[in-house]
Protein backbone atom coordinates (compact mmCIF):
# COMPACT_ATOMS: atom_id res chain seq x y z
CA UNK A 1 0.00 0.00 0.00
CA UNK A 2 2.55 2.54 1.26
CA UNK A 3 4.58 1.71 -2.65
CA UNK A 4 1.87 2.06 -4.95
CA UNK A 5 0.95 5.48 -2.52
CA UNK A 6 4.30 6.53 -3.48
CA UNK A 7 4.62 6.11 -6.93
CA UNK A 8 0.97 7.60 -7.37
CA UNK A 9 1.62 10.90 -5.34
CA UNK A 10 5.56 10.39 -7.46
CA UNK A 11 3.42 10.65 -11.01
CA UNK A 12 0.92 13.49 -10.05
CA UNK A 13 3.83 15.72 -8.18
CA UNK A 14 6.11 15.42 -11.73
CA UNK A 15 2.70 15.89 -13.59
CA UNK A 16 2.05 19.13 -11.69
CA UNK A 17 5.75 20.27 -12.72
CA UNK A 18 5.49 20.09 -16.12
CA UNK A 19 1.88 21.80 -15.57
CA UNK A 20 3.51 25.08 -13.87
CA UNK A 21 7.36 24.60 -14.15
CA UNK A 22 8.06 24.65 -10.70
CA UNK A 23 11.29 23.71 -9.87
CA UNK A 24 10.50 23.05 -6.38
CA UNK A 25 7.97 20.56 -7.62
CA UNK A 26 10.67 18.82 -9.46
CA UNK A 27 12.86 18.71 -6.73
CA UNK A 28 9.75 17.03 -4.74
CA UNK A 29 8.83 14.67 -7.21
CA UNK A 30 12.96 13.60 -6.99
CA UNK A 31 12.21 13.62 -3.17
CA UNK A 32 9.54 11.33 -3.82
CA UNK A 33 11.22 8.69 -5.70
CA UNK A 34 13.39 7.94 -2.72
CA UNK A 35 10.25 7.70 -0.83
CA UNK A 36 9.32 5.03 -3.36
CA UNK A 37 12.69 3.64 -3.26
CA UNK A 38 12.20 3.25 0.75
CA UNK A 39 9.19 1.50 0.52
CA UNK A 40 10.80 -1.13 -1.57
CA UNK A 41 12.94 -1.66 1.20
CA UNK A 42 10.83 -1.75 3.66
CA UNK A 43 8.84 -4.18 2.14
CA UNK A 44 11.97 -6.04 1.59
CA UNK A 45 13.39 -6.07 4.58
CA UNK A 46 9.87 -7.28 6.51
CA UNK A 47 9.75 -10.19 3.76
CA UNK A 48 13.21 -11.06 4.38
CA UNK A 49 13.41 -10.33 7.97
CA UNK A 50 11.40 -13.55 8.85
CA UNK A 51 13.55 -15.52 6.88
CA UNK A 52 15.77 -18.45 8.15
CA UNK A 53 18.20 -20.72 6.44
CA UNK A 54 21.08 -22.94 6.84
CA UNK A 55 23.81 -20.37 6.68
CA UNK A 56 20.96 -17.58 8.74
CA UNK A 57 20.16 -19.91 11.03
CA UNK A 58 19.14 -17.52 13.83
CA UNK A 59 17.22 -15.80 10.80
CA UNK A 60 17.47 -12.31 8.84
CA UNK A 61 16.05 -9.93 11.84
CA UNK A 62 18.09 -7.26 11.53
CA UNK A 63 17.79 -6.93 7.82
CA UNK A 64 14.44 -4.94 8.89
CA UNK A 65 17.06 -2.48 11.06
CA UNK A 66 18.91 -1.89 7.79
CA UNK A 67 15.68 -1.07 5.89
CA UNK A 68 15.14 1.30 9.08
CA UNK A 69 18.18 3.09 8.29
CA UNK A 70 18.21 3.06 5.04
CA UNK A 71 15.09 4.76 5.11
CA UNK A 72 16.24 7.70 7.38
CA UNK A 73 19.12 8.32 4.82
CA UNK A 74 16.20 8.95 2.51
CA UNK A 75 14.86 11.81 5.18
CA UNK A 76 18.29 12.92 5.45
CA UNK A 77 18.17 13.33 1.51
CA UNK A 78 15.15 15.20 1.70
CA UNK A 79 16.40 17.72 3.98
CA UNK A 80 19.24 17.82 1.31
CA UNK A 81 16.55 19.14 -0.70
CA UNK A 82 15.28 21.44 1.71
CA UNK A 83 18.43 22.88 1.70
CA UNK A 84 18.53 23.37 -2.08
CA UNK A 85 15.32 25.36 -1.88
CA UNK A 86 16.43 27.71 0.19
CA UNK A 87 19.17 28.57 -1.54
CA UNK A 88 17.55 28.36 -4.90
CA UNK A 89 14.07 29.21 -4.30
CA UNK A 90 10.96 28.54 -7.12
CA UNK A 91 10.91 30.89 -9.92
CA UNK A 92 8.37 33.63 -9.61
CA UNK A 93 6.94 32.83 -12.90
CA UNK A 94 4.98 30.11 -12.53
CA UNK A 95 1.87 29.41 -14.10
CA UNK A 96 -1.42 27.76 -12.96
CA UNK A 97 -1.09 28.16 -9.16
CA UNK A 98 -4.47 28.05 -8.42
CA UNK A 99 -5.27 24.70 -9.75
CA UNK A 100 -1.52 23.61 -8.11
CA UNK A 101 -2.04 24.48 -4.82
CA UNK A 102 -5.33 22.96 -4.88
CA UNK A 103 -3.99 18.91 -5.46
CA UNK A 104 -1.27 20.17 -3.37
CA UNK A 105 -3.18 20.29 -0.34
CA UNK A 106 -5.50 17.32 -1.35
CA UNK A 107 -2.33 15.22 -0.96
CA UNK A 108 -2.22 16.18 2.97
CA UNK A 109 -5.37 14.56 4.11
CA UNK A 110 -4.29 10.84 2.76
CA UNK A 111 -0.92 11.36 3.67
CA UNK A 112 -2.14 11.90 7.17
CA UNK A 113 -4.67 9.59 7.28
CA UNK A 114 -1.75 6.97 5.80
CA UNK A 115 1.04 7.97 8.47
CA UNK A 116 -1.07 7.14 11.01
CA UNK A 117 -2.46 4.07 9.89
CA UNK A 118 0.96 2.70 9.25
CA UNK A 119 2.36 3.87 12.77
CA UNK A 120 -0.52 2.29 14.15
CA UNK A 121 0.32 -0.82 12.68
CA UNK A 122 4.15 -0.20 13.28
CA UNK A 123 3.41 -0.52 17.05
CA UNK A 124 0.83 -3.46 16.89
CA UNK A 125 3.98 -5.46 14.87
CA UNK A 126 6.67 -3.98 16.97
CA UNK A 127 8.23 -3.07 13.34
CA UNK A 128 11.04 -0.70 13.19
CA UNK A 129 10.93 -0.21 9.36
CA UNK A 130 7.10 0.04 8.78
CA UNK A 131 7.38 2.71 12.48
CA UNK A 132 10.21 4.88 9.99
CA UNK A 133 8.51 3.98 6.75
CA UNK A 134 5.32 6.28 8.90
CA UNK A 135 7.63 8.61 10.01
CA UNK A 136 8.52 9.19 6.76
CA UNK A 137 5.10 9.58 5.28
CA UNK A 138 4.60 12.34 8.29
CA UNK A 139 7.83 13.92 7.03
CA UNK A 140 6.64 14.44 3.57
CA UNK A 141 4.12 17.09 4.58
CA UNK A 142 6.98 19.27 5.39
CA UNK A 143 8.78 19.82 1.50
CA UNK A 144 5.13 19.05 0.41
CA UNK A 145 4.27 22.58 2.55
CA UNK A 146 7.53 24.75 1.90
CA UNK A 147 6.39 23.82 -2.23
CA UNK A 148 3.02 24.94 -1.33
CA UNK A 149 4.34 28.20 0.47
CA UNK A 150 7.13 29.01 -2.13
CA UNK A 151 4.24 28.70 -4.87
CA UNK A 152 1.89 30.78 -3.14
CA UNK A 153 4.81 33.52 -1.40
CA UNK A 154 5.29 33.43 -5.26
CA UNK A 155 2.02 34.56 -6.17
CA UNK A 156 1.66 36.97 -3.50
CA UNK A 157 5.24 38.20 -4.39
CA UNK A 158 6.35 37.20 -0.60
CA UNK A 159 9.54 35.14 -1.58
CA UNK A 160 10.75 35.62 1.55
CA UNK A 161 8.66 33.53 3.58
CA UNK A 162 9.12 29.98 1.62
CA UNK A 163 12.92 29.99 3.08
CA UNK A 164 11.66 30.60 6.71
CA UNK A 165 9.34 27.97 6.41
CA UNK A 166 11.95 25.87 5.13
CA UNK A 167 14.41 26.20 7.97
CA UNK A 168 11.61 25.61 10.20
CA UNK A 169 10.63 22.14 8.58
CA UNK A 170 14.74 21.46 8.12
CA UNK A 171 15.03 21.26 11.64
CA UNK A 172 11.77 18.85 12.15
CA UNK A 173 13.30 16.48 9.42
CA UNK A 174 16.85 16.32 10.55
CA UNK A 175 15.49 14.97 14.03
CA UNK A 176 12.81 12.86 12.56
CA UNK A 177 16.04 11.22 10.75
CA UNK A 178 18.52 11.08 13.62
CA UNK A 179 15.99 9.19 15.59
CA UNK A 180 15.24 7.09 12.94
CA UNK A 181 19.10 6.44 12.77
CA UNK A 182 20.20 6.06 16.41
CA UNK A 183 17.50 3.07 17.07
CA UNK A 184 18.38 1.41 14.18
CA UNK A 185 22.04 1.53 14.94
CA UNK A 186 21.79 0.44 18.28
CA UNK A 187 19.64 -2.87 17.45
CA UNK A 188 21.81 -3.17 15.09
CA UNK A 189 24.93 -3.22 17.41
CA UNK A 190 23.36 -5.14 19.91
CA UNK A 191 22.60 -2.69 22.14
CA UNK A 192 20.51 -3.59 25.26
CA UNK A 193 16.59 -2.86 25.43
CA UNK A 194 14.70 0.21 26.65
CA UNK A 195 14.91 1.01 30.19
CA UNK A 196 11.49 0.31 30.92
CA UNK A 197 11.37 -3.63 29.24
CA UNK A 198 14.32 -5.05 30.89
CA UNK A 199 12.67 -3.77 34.14
CA UNK A 200 9.58 -5.31 32.98
CA UNK A 201 11.51 -8.40 32.09
CA UNK A 202 13.16 -8.35 35.55
CA UNK A 203 10.08 -7.60 37.87
CA UNK A 204 8.40 -10.72 36.13
CA UNK A 205 11.01 -12.59 36.93
CA UNK A 206 10.98 -11.67 40.47
CA UNK A 207 7.52 -12.93 40.71
CA UNK A 208 8.70 -16.48 41.60
CA UNK A 209 9.77 -17.40 44.90
CA UNK A 210 12.06 -19.81 43.67
CA UNK A 211 14.66 -17.29 42.33
CA UNK A 212 16.90 -16.26 44.97
CA UNK A 213 19.13 -14.20 42.48
CA UNK A 214 19.58 -12.84 39.43
CA UNK A 215 22.86 -12.49 38.33
CA UNK A 216 22.49 -11.39 35.34
CA UNK A 217 19.96 -10.04 32.52
CA UNK A 218 20.87 -9.46 29.17
CA UNK A 219 17.48 -8.63 26.46
CA UNK A 220 18.55 -6.65 22.99
CA UNK A 221 16.29 -6.00 20.01
CA UNK A 222 17.08 -7.48 16.40
CA UNK A 223 14.54 -5.99 14.28
CA UNK A 224 11.26 -6.21 15.76
CA UNK A 225 12.24 -8.87 18.10
CA UNK A 226 13.46 -9.21 21.26
CA UNK A 227 16.14 -11.45 22.65
CA UNK A 228 16.80 -12.23 26.40
CA UNK A 229 19.44 -14.18 28.41
CA UNK A 230 19.59 -14.29 32.16
CA UNK A 231 21.25 -16.06 35.08
CA UNK A 232 19.56 -17.16 37.74
CA UNK A 233 19.84 -18.48 41.32
CA UNK A 234 17.23 -20.77 42.01
CA UNK A 235 16.00 -22.57 45.61
CA UNK A 236 15.41 -25.82 44.17
CA UNK A 237 18.31 -28.75 43.89
CA UNK A 238 16.31 -30.73 41.87
CA UNK A 239 17.36 -30.30 38.43
CA UNK A 240 13.80 -31.42 36.87
CA UNK A 241 11.79 -29.19 38.85
CA UNK A 242 14.55 -26.82 37.68
CA UNK A 243 13.66 -26.90 34.47
CA UNK A 244 9.93 -26.58 35.13
CA UNK A 245 10.44 -23.26 36.59
CA UNK A 246 12.57 -22.10 33.66
CA UNK A 247 9.89 -23.00 31.44
CA UNK A 248 7.29 -21.63 33.31
CA UNK A 249 9.49 -18.29 33.36
CA UNK A 250 9.65 -18.03 29.95
CA UNK A 251 5.90 -18.60 29.20
CA UNK A 252 5.00 -15.80 31.69
CA UNK A 253 7.31 -13.14 30.24
CA UNK A 254 6.69 -14.12 26.54
CA UNK A 255 3.05 -13.82 28.08
CA UNK A 256 3.08 -10.29 29.01
CA UNK A 257 6.28 -8.71 26.47
CA UNK A 258 5.28 -8.83 23.32
CA UNK A 259 7.54 -9.86 20.23
CA UNK A 260 9.73 -12.04 22.49
CA UNK A 261 12.04 -14.60 20.60
CA UNK A 262 14.41 -16.31 22.25
CA UNK A 263 14.59 -16.71 26.33
CA UNK A 264 17.52 -18.55 27.24
CA UNK A 265 17.95 -19.21 30.96
CA UNK A 266 20.72 -20.53 32.83
CA UNK A 267 20.23 -21.16 36.14
CA UNK A 268 22.26 -22.70 39.02
CA UNK A 269 21.44 -23.94 42.64
CA UNK A 270 21.06 -21.12 45.62
CA UNK A 271 24.51 -20.14 46.89
CA UNK A 272 24.61 -20.55 50.58
CA UNK A 273 27.66 -19.72 52.96
CA UNK A 274 27.07 -23.10 54.62
CA UNK A 275 26.52 -26.89 54.32
CA UNK A 276 23.57 -29.21 56.18
CA UNK A 277 24.42 -32.46 57.46
CA UNK A 278 22.46 -35.37 58.76
CA UNK A 279 23.58 -38.73 60.10
CA UNK A 280 21.15 -41.37 61.45
CA UNK A 281 20.88 -42.16 65.47
CA UNK A 282 20.45 -44.66 67.57
CA UNK A 283 20.20 -42.54 70.88
CA UNK A 284 19.85 -39.05 71.18
CA UNK A 285 23.08 -39.02 72.81
CA UNK A 286 24.76 -39.41 69.53
CA UNK A 287 25.48 -42.88 68.90
CA UNK A 288 24.66 -43.48 65.08
CA UNK A 289 22.82 -46.16 63.96
CA UNK A 290 23.43 -48.78 61.54
CA UNK A 291 20.45 -48.66 59.94
CA UNK A 292 18.65 -45.47 58.16
CA UNK A 293 15.01 -45.87 57.82
CA UNK A 294 14.72 -47.79 60.59
CA UNK A 295 16.41 -45.19 62.92
CA UNK A 296 15.01 -43.37 65.44
CA UNK A 297 16.83 -40.14 65.58
CA UNK A 298 18.23 -37.93 62.89
CA UNK A 299 20.93 -35.49 63.32
CA UNK A 300 21.26 -32.06 61.24
CA UNK A 301 23.88 -29.23 61.89
CA UNK A 302 25.22 -26.72 59.89
CA UNK A 303 28.59 -25.30 59.15
CA UNK A 304 29.89 -22.39 58.16
CA UNK A 305 32.16 -22.10 54.87
CA UNK A 306 34.87 -22.22 54.78
CA UNK A 307 36.11 -22.63 58.89
CA UNK A 308 33.73 -25.08 59.39
CA UNK A 309 32.47 -23.69 62.40
CA UNK A 310 29.34 -25.34 63.85
CA UNK A 311 26.27 -22.84 63.10
CA UNK A 312 23.84 -24.94 64.74
CA UNK A 313 22.88 -28.45 65.88
CA UNK A 314 19.39 -30.43 66.63
CA UNK A 315 18.32 -34.01 66.62
CA UNK A 316 14.92 -34.85 65.05
CA UNK A 317 12.46 -37.85 65.77
CA UNK A 318 12.32 -40.27 62.86
CA UNK A 319 8.63 -40.00 62.13
CA UNK A 320 8.78 -42.82 59.40
CA UNK A 321 11.39 -45.47 61.61
CA UNK A 322 8.03 -47.75 62.79
CA UNK A 323 6.72 -48.22 59.19
CA UNK A 324 7.24 -51.52 57.55
CA UNK A 325 7.79 -50.31 54.06
CA UNK A 326 8.89 -47.35 52.33
CA UNK A 327 10.15 -45.70 55.67
CA UNK A 328 14.06 -45.11 54.10
CA UNK A 329 11.95 -43.34 50.58
CA UNK A 330 10.27 -41.25 53.14
CA UNK A 331 13.16 -40.25 55.28
CA UNK A 332 14.97 -39.66 52.47
CA UNK A 333 12.13 -37.27 51.58
CA UNK A 334 12.07 -35.40 54.48
CA UNK A 335 15.92 -34.75 54.99
CA UNK A 336 15.17 -33.12 51.20
CA UNK A 337 12.43 -30.72 52.89
CA UNK A 338 15.61 -29.87 55.29
CA UNK A 339 17.63 -28.86 52.59
CA UNK A 340 20.53 -31.33 53.35
CA UNK A 341 23.69 -31.35 51.03
CA UNK A 342 25.75 -33.85 52.91
CA UNK A 343 24.19 -37.29 54.53
CA UNK A 344 26.25 -40.05 56.86
CA UNK A 345 25.18 -43.43 56.65
CA UNK A 346 26.56 -46.94 57.90
CA UNK A 347 24.01 -48.57 55.97
CA UNK A 348 24.96 -49.30 51.83
CA UNK A 349 21.50 -48.28 50.02
CA UNK A 350 22.77 -47.98 46.59
CA UNK A 351 20.42 -48.64 43.92
CA UNK A 352 17.49 -48.31 46.72
CA UNK A 353 14.44 -46.10 46.77
CA UNK A 354 16.63 -43.52 49.26
CA UNK A 355 19.44 -43.60 46.96
CA UNK A 356 17.48 -42.47 43.74
CA UNK A 357 15.41 -39.54 46.20
CA UNK A 358 18.78 -37.80 47.26
CA UNK A 359 20.84 -38.35 44.24
CA UNK A 360 17.57 -36.46 42.37
CA UNK A 361 17.89 -33.53 45.01
CA UNK A 362 21.87 -33.80 44.79
CA UNK A 363 22.64 -34.47 48.33
CA UNK A 364 26.00 -36.33 48.20
CA UNK A 365 25.80 -39.66 50.46
CA UNK A 366 28.89 -40.73 52.35
CA UNK A 367 29.26 -43.94 54.38
CA UNK A 368 31.20 -44.06 57.89
CA UNK A 369 32.28 -46.49 60.13
CA UNK A 370 32.32 -43.85 63.08
CA UNK A 371 30.38 -44.76 66.61
CA UNK A 372 28.81 -41.44 67.27
CA UNK A 373 28.14 -38.07 66.20
CA UNK A 374 31.15 -36.28 68.27
CA UNK A 375 33.68 -38.20 66.40
CA UNK A 376 31.81 -37.60 63.21
CA UNK A 377 31.99 -34.11 63.63
CA UNK A 378 35.42 -34.09 65.09
CA UNK A 379 36.74 -36.11 62.43
CA UNK A 380 35.40 -33.85 59.83
CA UNK A 381 37.00 -31.08 61.34
CA UNK A 382 40.56 -32.69 61.49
Amino acid sequence: MSLGLNISFTAVKYLLYLFTGSSALLAETVHSLTDVIGSMLVVGGIYLSEKKSKQFPWGLYKVENLAAVLSAGLIFVSAYEIVKMIYHPPSESLKNLNITLIVLFSMVFPIILFSRFEAKKAKLLNSPSLMADAENWRMDLAPLAVVALGIAAAKFSYAFMDRIAALVVLVIVVRAGYGILKDSMKSLLDASVDKSTQNAIMNLIKRFPEVKEIVSLNARNSGRFIFVETDLRLSSKKLKDAHLIANNIEMEIKRHIPFVEKFIIHYEPERKDYQRFAVPLATRDGEISEHFGGAPFIALWDERLPDKTILSRKVLDNPFSEMEKGKGIKLAELLVEQEIDILYTKEDFEGKGPHYVLSDAEVEVKKTDLKNLKDLMECKKG
